[in-house]
């Protein structure tokens, strides 16, 4: 976890003055921006036209007075419902850091703890402060610092400034080739993206399978006590894996999946996937399973990928993609990709393909009020 000083390296999430006045928001306001009770959201400030607004779960919101900030600048709100009225409170990155510092000790602590466990014997009772969780509860979703650290110029840069061979070539296991691709490839890299890496722990796998949160936390140990940004950024990568940890462990208390990670390639940019399935509802039908994929790719530029299966056949697609190239190439190999999927089994539903970015979707996902125990 990242302390106070390393996250004002970071640029993303400001440090705010807690004297500056709450946002009031409208019961409808915050039901169009799908705010709950007790939530912790990001904003962004963005220019449009003349003025500075607040870019909240994709709705734009004026900027309330004593907010001093640049555009690009990201701050972090907690919601608070009222009789007839919303708040939206500023809250202070820096003692969401410095409570989120305890988490680093304690992981390395149970970590040690198992390794110096003799054979057969019970495994010890660990005992963790809640501030953890607090503080990742608190902290941004989907920040990019694991996607730009496993891009391979910037994993090679690093890991030659770390200056160790072994960990050098066990990341190089861990890269995915787009050229080499395989299901086997990609189960063994989504069950070492670091998402699981207590649940191995626990059944006794860990040894036997190379984990990217683990290979991260060596890299902390390889430097040492020298003080340098790349502490920073490894340390708000491992942060990334823990707040995806703590997102799926929501979703399953709502009944949900919900699994992002982050796969690495070394002859490609790294690829954002996300999981899901919604809860059951009543006497429907099962829900779908989707999955979400978004890079940067060095020909085809930037592109977004959802993939719903329905009724575990079905296949239905949707493509973002920037550049125009590579959505007409989409759009060419729609009856190829059904013939393919019907070799295998599956039916092709749909595929829409959009020449533009993929917009920013407003989910409500849990009701007003609904929080996430953390003492259980």
């Amino acid at each position: 976890m990242q302390g106070p000083e390393q996250l004002l390296l970071t640029g993303r999430v400001h440090p705010i003055s807690l004297e500056v006045r709450p946002l009031q928001l409208e019961d409808t306001q915050a039901r169009n921006l799908g705010l709950r009770d007790g939530q912790i959201v990001q904003a962004t400030l963005e220019m449009r036209g003349d003025s500075l607004k607040l870019l909240i779960n994709g709705g734009l919101i004026d900027l309330p007075p004593g907010f001093r900030f640049r555009p690009g600048d990201t701050i972090l709100l907690r919601a608070q419902a009222r009789q007839g009225s919303w708040l939206l409170r500023p809250i202070d990155a820096r003692a969401a850091a410095s409570a989120g510092a305890v988490a680093a000790a304690a992981t390395e602590s149970a970590l040690s703890a198992q390794s110096a466990r003799p054979q057969g014997a019970p495994p010890p009772t660990v005992h963790l402060n809640t501030s953890p969780l607090q503080a990742l509860l608190l902290r941004p979703p989907l920040t990019p610092e694991l996607m730009s650290l496993l891009e391979p110029k910037e994993l090679a840069v690093l890991l030659k400034h770390v200056g160790n061979d072994e960990l050098m070539a066990l990341f190089r296991q861990l890269q995915l080739s787009i050229r080499g691709l395989s299901p086997e490839a990609l189960r063994s890299s989504v069950i070492a993206s670091g998402l699981w890496l207590e649940a191995l722990l626990g059944s006794g796998q860990l040894g036997a399978i190379i984990d990217v949160k683990t290979l991260l936390r060596k890299m902390l140990r390889a430097l040492g006590e020298r003080d340098s940004p790349d502490q920073a950024r490894i340390l708000r990568a491992i942060e990334d894996i823990e707040s995806a940890q703590v997102d799926s462990v929501r979703a399953q208390s709502r009944g949900e999946l919900a699994f992002p990670l982050v796969l690495p390639f070394i002859d490609a940019n790294p690829v954002e996937l996300r999981m899901s399935r919604s809860r059951q509802r009543g006497q429907q039908g099962t829900p779908p399973f989707t999955v979400d994929l978004h890079t940067q790719h060095a020909t085809l530029g930037e592109i977004w990928l959802q993939i719903s299966v329905v009724e575990r056949t079905e296949v239905h697609l949707m493509l973002w993609a920037t550049r125009v190239q590579t959505a007409s190439a989409a759009r060419k190999q729609t009856e190829r990709l059904r013939q393919q999927l019907a070799g295998v089994g599956l039916s092709f539903g749909s595929m829409r393909v959009f020449n533009a970015p993929r917009p920013i979707e407003i989910k409500v996902s849990a009701p007003p009020g609904a929080m996430l125990d953390i003492q259980t």
